[in-house]
């Protein structure tokens, strides 16, 4: 449990092949954009995308973003050590729920069965148990009865744990454009955007072999390229939910050598 943050896209880089092919126009290189106008979209109940890496890279989460699966949906994900899903099978989820279940302080007893999904949740996060490697994937996705299939974005690539998550204060906020004015009767009128969020984190005890990894983050993604993060990995339900984001950082912040094996890092990331 803890702080899971996925620094980079490596798919970003990979050859996408969607099965059934996708409606013109909305095909699966859509995925690697981040453009909240732009889908993947397969019409009918199941899907599957490949992806083939350029290279033999180190995968360890997969997060399906901003998509319409319901509380029926189910998904895959295989792992292959060689290209075209040769080699050694490295990972097999096996077959889950797409949109995870509500917590047992989340049920509205009486009306909620167990395992019910969050409500609303446009997201599907899979953390693997560790970094694997990987040449190329799989994923089927299977929405029983659903007209069609869309998805925004796919974010897959090494997943980084430290060893000791941040300290007290963190904070997640919801804002929004808004846009309030008068009108000639006196009364508010207000138009606002959608909602975004916007987690704030402070990581006071990276050590030195961590500081290469987080050097990294900021130095190749810093606040020009997406990033994962579930600050709360592993707790489950809507807490879990409302702390986990794609999304950028406010600004490239200072990585702080405090003492001799101590490191400090402040994180702002904005939901894009």
């Amino acid at each position: 449990m803890g702080l899971i943050i996925i620094p980079c896209a490596l798919t970003d880089d990979a050859a996408l092949t969607s099965t059934p092919a996708a409606v013109a126009g909305l095909g699966p290189d859509n995925l690697k954009l981040s453009d909240r106008g732009l889908i993947w979209r397969v019409l009918g109940d199941t899907a599957s995308v490949s992806v083939e890496l350029p290279a033999i890279r180190r995968i360890g989460g997969i997060v399906l973003w901003r998509h319409t699966l319901t509380s029926q949906a189910t998904w895959r994900v295989r792992i292959w050590s060689g290209a075209a899903q040769t080699g050694e099978q490295t990972y097999d989820s096996g077959v889950v729920q797409a949109v995870p279940p509500k917590a047992l302080g989340d049920l509205d007893w009486g009306i909620d069965p167990l395992g019910a999904s969050i409500d609303g949740q446009d997201f599907s996060p899979l953390i693997l148990p560790g970094n694997v490697v990987a040449r190329s994937m799989l994923i089927d996705i299977t929405d029983t009865g659903a007209a069609q299939i869309n998805v925004g974005r796919l974010f897959a690539g090494e997943a980084v744990a430290p060893e000791v998550t941040f300290g007290w204060g963190s904070s997640v906020t919801w804002e929004r454009n808004r846009r309030a004015t008068r009108t000639a009767s006196g009364g508010l009128r207000v138009e606002s955007d959608p909602p975004y969020r916007v987690l704030r984190i402070e990581l006071a005890h990276i050590t030195p072999d961590e500081r290469r990894i987080f050097a990294d983050l900021l130095r190749d993604t810093g606040n020009a390229r997406e990033a994962w993060i579930s600050a709360r990995h592993g707790e489950g339900g809507r807490f879990e939910s409302d702390h986990a984001l794609l999304g950028y950082l406010v600004d490239n912040p200072a990585l702080t050598r405090e003492q001799g094996v101590r490191y400090t890092l402040p994180i702002q990331i904005e939901e894009s």
